[in-house]
């Protein structure tokens, strides 16, 4: 569950994931809103409270790794490797930190393609809402743009824009280098070599986001092959 809130917000975290699933973006599903009969404060006033059952192939996120490493537990966090493994990326081999690393940047590279694809901004994409399923988790502050504004913003708390509509990629890369972070000591047992071989990784996101968001937009416009300009064409319109 996401704990508890108000209602109104609950049903309409429940009608945008499902909106997200019949779009075919990969996303978490609200199973069931359920009424506390408590109150919830918000700005002064008594609103009824809820909670929202939702499910995920699972709640594994970026932010667990970090978790283990700030606190230097190499062995679970092995252990929390092996069992994202098994669970998600079963054709890769057991404690394959940089396979996992390479898996999951593909697979949210192309998640955040398809977000840029219909205008879906997130609203709090901080590293315990990257999953590494590969799925859209958390369904706060979220929304679509009612037309195209790179700027938009929908967080109340957001004042900077960081999960502005157009960083949504940038973050994409920071998230990814907190997990790279977290996954050094499985990486290599030499640090500076894991260093070297994560900031390789790394280097390489900006290109393989690219190409997914292209993937996105030529489907959009309905282009049937590659062409040389195709980037040229999207960017403009």
């Amino acid at each position: 569950g996401d704990g508890k809130a108000v209602v109104g917000p609950m049903l309409r975290e429940y009608l945008i994931s499902e909106a997200m699933a019949a779009l075919g973006i990969p996303t978490t599903r609200a199973l069931a809103v359920v009424a506390t009969g408590e109150p919830v404060w918000r700005d002064g006033q008594a609103l009824p409270g809820a909670v929202v059952a939702r499910v995920a192939a699972s709640h594994i996120r970026v932010g667990s790794f970090q978790f283990l490493a700030a606190r230097g537990e190499d062995a679970k966090l092995a252990a929390l490797i092996d069992y994202t493994l098994a669970r998600h990326y079963p054709e890769l081999a057991p404690r394959d930190a940089l396979g996992l690393f390479d898996a999951v940047a593909a697979r949210q590279a192309r998640l955040i393609a398809e977000w840029m694809g219909v205008g879906f901004i997130h609203g709090v994409m901080n590293t315990d809402n990257m999953a590494l399923s590969g799925e859209t988790i958390d369904y706060g502050p979220c929304a679509f743009m009612e037309g195209y504004a790179p700027g938009t913003v929908f967080s109340s708390i957001d004042r900077q824009g960081r999960y502005a509509y157009a960083n949504q990629p940038l973050i994409l890369g920071w998230n990814l280098a907190r997990l790279a972070e977290a996954l050094l000591p499985l990486i290599d047992a030499d640090g500076e070599k894991a260093v070297e071989i994560a900031n390789s990784r790394l280097g390489g996101i900006a290109a393989l986001y690219r190409a997914e968001w292209l993937a996105v937009m030529r489907r959009k416009l309905a282009l049937a092959g590659e062409d040389p300009g195709d980037e040229v064409l999207v960017e403009g319109l």
